[in-house]
């Protein structure tokens, strides 16, 4: 941990990431039957990602997140479209949702339905475009190239040089600005 940031409030990220993580995860499951669970569940996980990112920083973040943002994005696109085409192959309208009971021994009455399938491709996808503008934003801010070295020439707008300097300090800077006006 950079010893500038604070070690309570990294503490405490830490301990509401995963909290976080679990209201969002109530969040998708509550609101299948209920518009926007995977939208508003989604929110919240980038909510915990941001704070995470903000107490550790962008260089220990990377090694938080593992996978690329953009593959969960294009994965749950990809989930959001086959359960929203998919009543056509059966010969339905689109967005047709179909509906499961099942009795579960601790649980209870569980309905599953497609609408659960397509709330979590709505939640990987917000989770997924969240995590991925965070990180840009986050490394360009801490003045690292905002792309990886597998993801250059991987999207559309071509980024030459990071918001600030790569390895200049940012305060330095400002005191170099004090300095000379």
């Amino acid at each position: 941990m950079n010893p500038s940031r604070s070690m309570i409030f990294g503490l405490v990220a830490k301990a509401l990431f995963f909290v976080l993580h679990i209201l969002a995860v109530y969040l998708l499951l509550r609101g299948h039957n209920l518009p926007g669970g995977g939208f508003i569940g989604g929110l919240v996980s980038a909510i915990a990602f941001i704070m995470l990112s903000l107490a550790l920083g962008w260089r220990e973040m990377e090694q938080v997140i593992r996978v690329d943002a953009a593959r969960v994005a294009f994965v749950g696109l990809f989930l959001t479209g086959l359960t929203a085409l998919g009543p056509m192959v059966v010969g339905r309208p689109p967005l047709e949702q179909f509906m499961w009971h099942l009795e579960l021994p601790w649980f209870g009455e569980w309905h599953v339905g497609t609408t659960l399938a397509f709330d979590a491709g709505v939640f990987l996808v917000v989770v997924g475009v969240s995590v991925k503008m965070i990180v840009v934003l986050g490394r360009s801010s801490e003045g690292m190239h905002p792309f990886g070295p597998r993801e250059d020439g991987h999207y559309a707008a071509a980024v030459e040089e990071a918001i600030d300097e790569l390895g200049r300090d940012p305060l330095a800077a400002r005191k170099e600005g004090d300095d000379a006006g």
